[in-house]
């Protein structure tokens, strides 16, 4: 290794290092007894003005296990990408152990209204919980109050996407990957952008159509993905597609915030959309002209904007 690639690598090295090192932590309660408090954990850029926040809801057992999951000490490892898109952007990085507080098998159109009700209630409070962390990162360590960034999997994507539908004023885009079991999407939802994706051979692939067909008809910007010969796993093209449409989310606030003078502003996406050039069959895995959209039959048709084809079909 020569001199200039040596210096580069051991700046790369500490400016991860000094990322990683920055983790505090706050806890709150939720007032359910099998839940009694929720650790979040904010790890902060290494130096100069916050940009963003990116949210990490995490597999964990226990808050030290997320905090090993920021440090990169930890076993699973699932974190990395997120990590390094956030270093390059200045972003925040709050983080938080996943619990489950509903049926992972069932959606919320096949629960008894009773019992949805009180999975509803429950993860309420939660939510609440949530929110109060955040309001204390903003206040004290001054991290941007929303326009966040979002991602979990398996039952941590079950947890994000349910707090994305309480709390969507907080966020610009989430990214929900084998989550199994959904919730309602309720109309609020649309203010955000959703990347929902599984495999066709994981348990949840039929609640996930159900999920993307109830979100659509409440005109969510939602683009959907169930990869064929996938099951309960990841896979490079997921975390690819995810990201994109991060980047996506984020080229589009920062448009909106130029037409709104400099001044934060959420993006337009029922306009977004409307203009997309391309619309995909989500259950037959094609892509056409959005000329040829009566290609498509009714159910499985999706808007697709032209920076996610590629990203979509896979290339």
């Amino acid at each position: 290794m020569n001199r200039t690639v040596a210096v580069a690598a051991a700046a790369f090295l500490f400016s991860a290092a000094s990322f990683a090192s920055e983790i505090v932590s706050h806890t709150v309660k939720t007032n359910l007894r099998d839940y009694e408090q929720l650790t979040l954990f904010l790890m902060m850029p290494p130096e100069g003005q916050v940009e963003g926040v990116f949210c990490l809801s995490l597999l964990a057992k226990h808050p030290d296990d997320v905090r090993a999951q920021l440090k990169g000490t930890s076993k699973r490892r699932p974190v990395d990408r997120a990590l390094d898109f956030a270093r390059e952007r200045r972003f925040a990085v709050v983080a938080w152990g996943a619990r489950r507080l509903w049926d992972p098998t069932r959606n919320w159109d096949e629960l008894p209204r009773s019992e949805a009700n009180r999975i509803d209630a429950r993860f309420d409070k939660v939510a609440n919980a949530w929110n109060a962390g955040i309001n204390f990162f903003v206040k004290k360590y001054g991290i941007p109050p929303s326009g966040y960034l979002m991602m979990g999997s398996s039952g941590a994507a079950q947890y994000a996407q349910r707090l994305a539908l309480r709390r969507p004023e907080r966020f610009l885009a989430v990214h929900a990957h084998i989550a199994s079991s959904f919730d309602i999407p309720v109309k609020g939802g649309a203010s955000l952008l959703w990347c929902v994706t599984t495999g066709e051979n994981e348990m949840g692939y039929e609640r996930s159509r159900r999920f993307f067909k109830a979100a659509r008809d409440l005109s969510y910007p939602i683009i959907y993905k169930a990869y064929p010969g996938l099951g309960h796993e990841g896979s490079a093209k997921v975390t690819e597609l995810g990201f994109t449409c991060f980047e996506f989310a984020l080229a589009e606030q920062a448009h909106a915030v130029k037409l709104n003078g400099g001044k934060f502003a959420k993006p337009d996406w029922a306009k977004i959309f409307k203009s997309s050039d391309y619309v995909a069959d989500v259950f037959n895995q094609s892509v056409y002209p959005k000329a040829d959209a009566i290609c498509v039959p009714p159910d499985f048709r999706m808007l697709l904007p032209a920076a996610i084809r590629e990203a979509w079909i896979g290339e």
